[in-house]
């Protein structure tokens, strides 16, 4: 019979349906690395330099882990130790720390997070429960978790990046409980069939689960679901209670307001809406214009000195300048070795942007924060990028107000727009990096040396190329919106 891991014990609370399908039908080739996973290891690696200990390799497997951890343990456990596997009957964990001083022993769980969250006490009781039923007497549970507050001062000094919050108080009140739940889980795993549990919030909550798909099934969700209404909220909740699943199903006056009117009825008949009145500022504008994008990075282990943990730093941009109709130009920034050269990027997109005229964003905000965190670390360069600041031109605001395709579903994102006015420029046909969180994975493994020196370099063409779509596509957007008109109709996903 499989083990009950910690990681498949969170997900049988989460869901008994996704430990099942864990167990009995996993997805073949695993899950990609999330950024989270990544900040996550080089956490672990901090905690690691700042308290020197022995660690137990993982690379052979839990069993392996769990004989080498048992043998350090005989011979005299060192007072720090690194991923520590233990195993009681069908239960097994492999912890983050364990310290032993005299006869006290401190179990501590790492976690990249800011605070301390809900799902952290059970995956720390439950580690403290297995080791226990090992026959080792855990009599104090940490969690060790970042202080956003921290500001890397010296390099490589992070005394102060980490807070230990003391859960022993809870994880003692809450044990009974987590026998009980992983007595149960055990039964689930042993099943031949998998329980039969509708979706809900426990399919979102408090992750993401890999298997949604399946519950949905080939028809389970419509094409146009009434939870693509924007801000939907209780108006979401109320229909569904009233049994609307399909937005088209919904009858007119069941929704109030314009903007939930207006998706409606795109929705229903297909007609794209379109309000030249909203473009109007568009069509004041002169050439030159530009374009830009910026991909930023936040490391939950600061590398730059004066920055905090996961402070969102730029290392890509992407400019279009377009001095006519016919004239587009392009330029383009990517800092993989040079990262944190604040210099160097703001110098080079200085030198890329006309001295004049509008710069488009999307979320200008956004690009805006960027450029004021720059300000702040190049007081030199300060006022000529303010000056960017002062002529942003953020086109979400005018898309959101001026146009509307049902194939957006409820969206006002880039990535949703562009599809329905240039077919062409869907990020799904980008392949490697299709968005944001794509784009920062690719980062941190051309960084981190990940792979063969071929894929690095195609994850750097990806990465160039996703930046450059960002803007190409404002480009296409701004004229389609100062046209006046919706020069195109895209073939509808539905009928």
């Amino acid at each position: 019979m499989a083990w009950l891991t910690k990681s498949r014990f969170l997900s049988g609370l989460q869901c008994p349906k996704r430990l099942w399908s864990e167990v009995h039908a996993p997805i073949e080739g695993g899950l990609p690395d999330s950024t989270v996973l990544m900040n996550g290891r080089a956490v672990d690696d901090l905690v690691r330099r700042l308290k020197p200990g022995a660690v137990v390799s993982r690379e052979r497997g839990m069993p392996a882990a769990i004989a080498e951890t048992a043998r350090l343990i005989r011979a005299g456990a060192p007072p720090v130790l690194y991923q520590p596997a233990f195993r009681a009957g069908a239960l097994a964990v492999m912890a983050d720390v364990l310290e032993t001083q005299g006869s006290s022993v401190t179990l501590t769980e790492v976690k990249s997070s800011t605070g301390v969250k809900p799902e952290h006490l059970p995956d720390a009781a439950f580690q403290a429960l297995v080791i226990r039923r090992s026959g080792l007497e855990v009599d104090r549970v940490l969690l060790a978790h970042i202080d956003r507050n921290f500001e890397l001062r010296d390099r490589g000094d992070y005394e102060g990046l980490l807070r230990h919050e003391d859960l022993t108080l809870e994880v003692e009140a809450c044990l009974p409980e987590i026998e009980e739940a992983a007595t149960r889980l055990l039964s689930v795993m042993a099943s031949p069939l998998h329980p039969p549990i509708a979706m809900g919030a426990q399919c979102t909550t408090p992750f993401d689960c890999p298997f949604i798909d399946r519950c949905r099934g080939p028809h389970g969700t419509p094409l146009y679901p009434v939870g693509l209404l924007p801000r939907g909220g209780r108006t979401v909740e109320r229909l569904r209670r009233e049994g609307y699943e399909d937005l088209r199903a919904v009858p007119a006056e069941r929704l109030s307001g314009a903007l939930h009117q207006r998706v409606h009825r795109a929705t229903l008949s297909g007609e794209v809406y379109f309000n030249a009145a909203a473009t109007a500022t568009l069509r004041s504008l002169s050439y030159p214009m530009a374009y830009l994008d910026f991909e930023t990075i936040g490391l939950a282990v600061p590398e730059l000195l004066g920055t905090h943990p996961y402070e969102p730093w730029p290392f890509q941009w992407s400019v279009h300048v377009e001095t006519s109709r016919d004239a587009v130009t392009h330029a383009e920034y990517l800092a993989v070795e040079s990262f944190g050269d604040a210099g160097a990027l703001a110098e080079a997109l200085l030198a890329s942007l006309p001295d004049d005229g509008p710069i488009f964003a999307y979320n200008a905000p956004f690009e805006r924060a960027v450029l004021e965190r720059l300000c702040g670390h190049l007081p030199a360069l300060s006022p000529r990028l303010r000056a960017l600041i002062a002529r942003l031109v953020d086109l979400l605001p005018i898309t959101r107000a001026a146009y509307y395709h049902r194939d957006m579903k409820g969206s006002w994102s880039i990535k949703a727009v562009l599809p329905t006015i240039a077919p062409d420029l869907d990020y799904a046909a980008l392949g490697d990096v299709q968005d944001g969180d794509a784009a920062q994975r690719a980062f941190l493994q051309i960084r981190g040396g990940c792979g063969a020196a071929s894929r690095r370099a195609a994850l750097r063409q990806a990465l160039l190329a996703y930046c450059e779509r960002d803007t190409w596509g404002l480009v296409v957007l701004r004229r389609f919106l100062a046209d006046g008109r919706p020069a195109t109709t895209p073939a509808l996903a539905g009928g």
